[in-house]
């Protein structure tokens, strides 16, 4: 306050001065808050002694002021009466212009907080009008400024609730108010605000809670006492407003509309039409971006239509509910695409779907019928193009898994197994292993049921059982074309564990998978085939166990500090080990996390998913437990005392790291 005393003693003293002003000015803006400053400026432009060039200097730094702070309201008031002393057209043309950017006042605190100036500001406003989206989607994206403050800002700003819409929704933390249906969506869509009760009120949520007569209509239509106002961003109220009624597919996007009366059975014939067609693709499009393993299309009963789920990173969520008009259309029209009988219904079918998106990806599905009660049936699609392609350094490894991955795979020749349930990794892990050998000067031969990831370089067999060309059939051919690494997808049966075995022993590097808890007991189902023991002990170079345990969203996941009961938990699942133990130094240079939920991750706190590994490579003793049938604990003993870590050992260790939760790898690992 003593600098502005000082100014203003020295404006009173020189009024002449501009250039000296303008300094003190500049001097004051960096220093005073601008609302104080411009106070005092305009009270100080009211001197009947100040001259009018000193007057129309104040005043317009002022006006210019609280135009870059956003405080719209003050800088009209201030150019009216610059306009009124000394008329001009840039004056009024401001005041327009200034009328035309009023809302985003509403960004005051925000752009404070954030250092951002109005020149950003502005064209991120521009930016939004263009790509027909909000200016809070284009501050999140642009400038990376998280949701949560946003909303926080916002209801400052309003001094009403400001709720992540979209995060409520999905949580199922909201109620419908059913009356709504009875009002066409675009109602809504235009006005820009949805009801919803929670927490015991019904809120108006709206995008301009400042709009009172589109509010005032919307309550009136609604007919609700009582109602209170909330705000969520645009994207958000687009989205709830669909949640508020039944999917069907219109002009190739998916839409949500009132249900409306069921329409009479016609023949499958035609429900096949094109907009079932272009619904089928278009949700079996979105599974696959949205990095689905599984769509799931599940007949619900009392004719309450077709419930869509996607398994992502190994859970299910629900996508949409298509109306009961539509579902036997939808699943006819999937029989079709897979060549299956549209007529049986009694009994479960298999087939498969050579699918290609609209950008030309394409990738096979397997399918699966389940006849259900009240003569329903239900799909089960399985989405086999997904699978990444990784290089080995790529496989999650920790530092001294992936150098014993590197030595055992620059040997010559033997029987490299992975091993671990459906969906763990296996073939992710094998194709790896194959990318780091594919040479020029090596021939690599591979059958697997499906071929899932097309490497170049490979020789890549199809087995198709149904005609007789099943593993073992295809192994032996390999055995006559000149291999010099083979892989094969899975070992189903005695005789194809028998010709690995001789493969291996005879100057290959043969790989192959096999449903295993853990690599220890790999031995035993191998052994349990009847296969030799010696030749097997012979042979073996490796084998890798894997699990896939979920990862925390890199973008919302937040550091966690353990309690004492965390740590001792942590300690006990790991256990003891004799090389290689979990000291109090290594869990206190670790930094934990866990999860939060992002729109990245579908509020789930987890993207993705980390892989988990054992890996066993026989020594001299361990080999000598296999050639006298050792049960699984023994060479699991035998094992940890030179050095080997158990797949939940190893998840402890990644959660170390910061990848992912105790819980996490607990739910995927037995011991």
């Amino acid at each position: 306050m003593e600098k502005i005393k000082t100014f203003l003693n020295f404006v009173k003293s020189n009024p002449q001065a501009l250039e000296e002003i303008k300094v003190f000015l500049d001097a004051l803006n960096r220093e005073v808050p601008g609302s104080i400053l411009s106070y005092h400026l305009i009270e100080l432009s009211q001197d009947k002694n100040l001259p009018p060039a000193t007057k129309k200097l104040l005043l317009e730094f002022s006006a210019e002021k609280a135009y870059r702070d956003l405080r719209f309201q003050e800088a009209i008031k201030i150019y009216s009466l610059l306009l009124k002393l000394f008329p001009s057209q840039n004056y009024l043309d401001t005041i327009e212009k200034l009328k035309f950017f009023k809302g985003l006042e509403r960004f005051r605190s925000l752009v404070e907080k954030k250092n951002i100036d109005f020149d950003t500001l502005q064209e991120l406003y521009f930016s939004s009008i263009e790509k027909e989206t909000s200016i809070e989607a284009m501050l999140m994206e642009r400038s990376k400024i998280p949701k949560e403050e946003i909303l926080d800002s916002q209801g400052q700003h309003y001094g009403i609730p400001a709720l992540d819409l979209k995060f409520l929704i999905n949580k199922r933390k909201l109620r419908k108010i059913p009356k709504v249906k009875n009002i066409k969506r675009s109602f809504f869509e235009e006005n820009l605000c949805i009801p919803f009760e929670f927490e015991g009120n019904t809120y108006l949520i709206c995008y301009n809670p400042e709009d009172t007569e589109k509010i005032e209509k919307v309550k009136r239509i609604l007919q609700l006492s009582d109602i209170k106002l909330a705000y969520a961003l645009k994207e958000d109220i687009l989205f709830a407003i669909q949640k508020y009624y039944d999917v069907i597919f219109e002009d190739g996007e998916l839409h949500i509309v009132a249900e409306e009366a069921e329409e009479e059975i016609v023949e499958e014939t035609e429900l096949v039409d094109s907009t079932i067609v272009n619904l089928v693709n278009f949700i079996i499009e979105e599974a696959y971006k949205r990095r689905a393993s599984d769509i799931h299309w599940e007949s619900l009963i009392g004719k309450k239509g077709l419930l869509v789920r996607f398994r992502v990173d190994g859970e299910c969520f629900e996508y949409a509910t298509l109306p009961e008009s539509q579902k036997r259309g939808c699943i006819s029209r999937i029989k079709i695409m897979a060549n299956l009988d549209i007529a049986e219904k009694r009994l479960p079918q298999d087939g498969k779907i050579k699918f290609r998106t609209k950008d030309g990806k394409t990738f096979e599905i397997r399918v699966a019928t389940l006849p259900t009660i009240e003569s329903n049936e239900d799909v089960v699609m399985r989405i086999l193009g997904g699978i990444e392609f990784k290089n080995l350094e790529e496989l999650d490894l920790l530092p001294e898994n992936y150098e014993v991955m590197k030595r055992i795979l620059e040997l010559p020749y033997g029987l490299i197994l992975c091993v671990g349930p459906t969906g763990s990794g296996k073939t992710t892990t094998l194709h790896a292993c194959l990318k780091h050998l594919n040479k020029p000067n090596k021939k690599i031969w591979t059958a697997e049921d499906p071929v899932e990831i097309i490497q170049k370089g490979l020789r890549q067999v199809q087995v198709n059982p149904k005609i007789g060309l099943t593993f073992a059939r295809v192994l032996r051919s390999f055995l006559r074309a000149d291999p010099d690494i083979i892989m094969i997808g899975e070992t189903r049966d005695q005789e194809t564990a028998h010709t690995l075995i001789e493969a291996s022993l005879t100057g290959h590097l043969v790989f192959s998978t096999l449903h295993t808890n853990s690599a220890p007991e790999t031995v035993t189902r191998l052994l349990g085939m009847g296969i030799d023991p010696f030749n097997f002990a012979d042979s073996l170079l490796g084998i890798i166990a894997q699990r896939l345990a979920k990862r925390l969203c890199p973008k919302c996941k937040k550091p966690h500090t353990p309690t004492e009961e965390e740590i001792r938990h942590l300690k006990f699942e790991y256990g003891e080990h004799p090389t290689k133990p979990l000291t109090d130094e290594l869990i206190n240079k670790a930094t934990f996390y866990e999860p939060v939920g992002c729109e990245d991750c579908n509020y789930s706190g987890f993207k993705g998913r980390i892989a988990i590994h054992e890996i066993l490579v026989p020594d001299d003793k361990i080999k000598d437990l296999i050639i006298h049938n050792a049960p699984a604990q023994e060479i699991r003993k035998v094992a940890i005392s030179r050095g080997f870590q158990t797949l939940k050992q190893d998840g402890i260790l990644k959660v170390l790291r910061g990848d992912t939760t105790l819980k996490q790898v607990l739910a995927v690992t037995l011991r």
